[in-house]
C-alpha cells in the first residue's frame, strides 16, 4: 500500500472524501440531496462557469463536513 501525502486543501474531490470518511458515492449523493448545503459543504464546478446539473465536477469542503459530523446528534 502506497502512502499518499496531500496538501491541506479546502475543497477536495469525492475520492478524498470517500477515503477520509469511508463514505460511498451513493452516501455522498444522499447527503448532497438531503442534508448538506451547496456552497457550504459542496460546490458544483462546471466548465461553462455555471453549476450545470449533469456535467459539473463536485468538490467537498472537508472542514465543513467535519463540523457537520461533530454536531451530528448521538444517542
Amino acid at each position: 500500500m502506497e502512502l499518499l501525502t496531500l496538501p491541506a486543501n479546502k475543497w477536495v474531490g469525492s475520492n478524498i472524501v470517500t477515503a477520509t470518511f469511508g463514505l460511498t458515492e451513493e452516501a455522498l449523493n444522499n447527503y448532497r440531496q438531503k442534508v448538506w448545503q451547496q456552497g457550504k459543504h459542496y460546490l458544483k464546478i462546471g466548465t461553462s462557469g455555471e453549476a450545470s446539473l449533469r456535467k459539473a465536477k463536485i468538490v467537498y469542503n472537508i472542514a465543513e463536513i467535519n463540523t457537520w459530523i461533530e454536531s451530528y446528534p448521538q444517542q
